[in-house]
């Protein structure tokens, strides 16, 4: 019985470190064995996979993803050197054989827009891109993890466990649009030139810094949400945005505070050549509702920009005593290295 114990193990962490991991890049130059197109890389994966997506100065198109998979891009600088560029990301579904994108991961891409295009695509993270548009959920696309991204904005569509955090939305006066559900999280966010979120209703609001465009909003289309702990600043002196606003409630917010940047400026669009860290003499630090500083680079998943991040791939894994008594620890030695993009 043991050996076949043992057999099951060693086949377990054989498939771990044989994942399938696809290389695509469409320069002349790529590689051997590397795909060109992003779409066929997609279509011929398996579930679970992961994609690497090459810098190039020609965009990938538009893909449609149909399954799970863990799709990785070089990052943005806001420069217009090569990234990992993709026109449009489409997450769907297909009925037979019965596949969805569900459980899928989207980071270090620079992507013109994403649309959920099917209802219950769930558990997706959407982390390190740069959005040349916006999101788009579509209805019954819950569960998602919305963080580290730099975009314009986001609709919600009234969907449910949804987290927006760390993220900076770059000049836009709404940000969110169209949310009901109490499940809605919108934390350690920076939003620039913001006025109001809008047809956002029960949502709680926590640990922001809203650079605001005008005087505080009054209206029915920003209700019932709880705001704890942000910082609103007017870019223009002559304006005043206090929260909460009429409707809304909550506590420990900063209004017309300063939120004192390192060299970013609040009467601007976000500059990705300034640095928008919190100064030591600002109100915001240590002063969200965690102890950490307001805005994004606060909480548990501070902002990076450019999303890169480093992707280990295991390249060598063995276990140290293949043969053992029931109830001694197998030791294993890997070794791995990050992804070469």
């Amino acid at each position: 019985m043991k050996k076949y114990i043992l057999f099951a193990l060693m086949l377990t962490f054989a498939i771990i470190a044989e994942a399938t991991v696809i290389n695509v890049d469409n320069k002349s130059n790529r590689p051997s064995g590397y795909v060109k197109s992003l779409q066929l890389a997609i279509t011929n994966s398996s579930v679970g996979d992961t994609i690497y997506v090459y810098p190039s100065n020609q965009s990938y198109g538009a893909i449609t993803i149909t399954k799970e998979l863990h799709i990785f891009g070089f990052g943005y600088d806001g420069t217009s050197g090569a990234v990992s560029k993709v026109d449009h990301i489409y997450l769907d579904t297909v009925a037979s054989p019965s596949s969805t994108s569900s459980g899928t991961t989207i980071q270090g891409l620079t992507v013109v827009r994403l649309y959920c295009s099917k209802p219950y695509i769930s558990d997706i993270v959407i982390s390190g891109n740069s959005f040349t548009n916006y999101l788009d959920l579509g209805a019954n696309c819950s569960g998602w993890l919305i963080t580290n991204n730099y975009l314009s904005y986001i609709s919600l569509n009234n969907n449910t466990s949804i987290v927006v955090s760390n993220n900076v939305f770059r000049s836009h006066p709404y940000g969110i649009y169209t949310s009901n559900s109490s499940s809605v999280v919108i934390s350690n966010n920076l939003f620039m030139q913001w006025s109001r979120f809008s047809n956002v209703h029960n949502a709680t609001v926590s640990n922001n810094i809203f650079i605001c465009n005008a005087n505080t909003y009054v209206g029915t289309d920003m209700t019932n949400n709880v705001f704890n702990n942000n910082i609103t600043y007017c870019s223009n002196s002559s304006y005043s945005y206090t929260l909460p606003t009429s409707g809304n409630s909550g506590a420990g917010n900063l209004s017309n505070q300063n939120p004192v940047f390192v060299t970013g400026t609040v009467n601007s669009t976000y500059d990705y050549s300034k640095d928008y860290n919190l100064q030591s003499t600002s109100p915001g630090i240590d002063a969200g509702t965690d102890g950490s500083d307001i805005g994004e680079y606060g909480g548990n998943n501070p902002f990076v920009w450019g999303g890169a991040f480093t992707i280990p791939k295991v390249t060598q894994l063995n276990i140290v005593n293949p043969i053992i008594n029931q109830g001694t620890n197998i030791d294993i030695n890997v070794k791995a290295k990050k992804a070469d993009l």
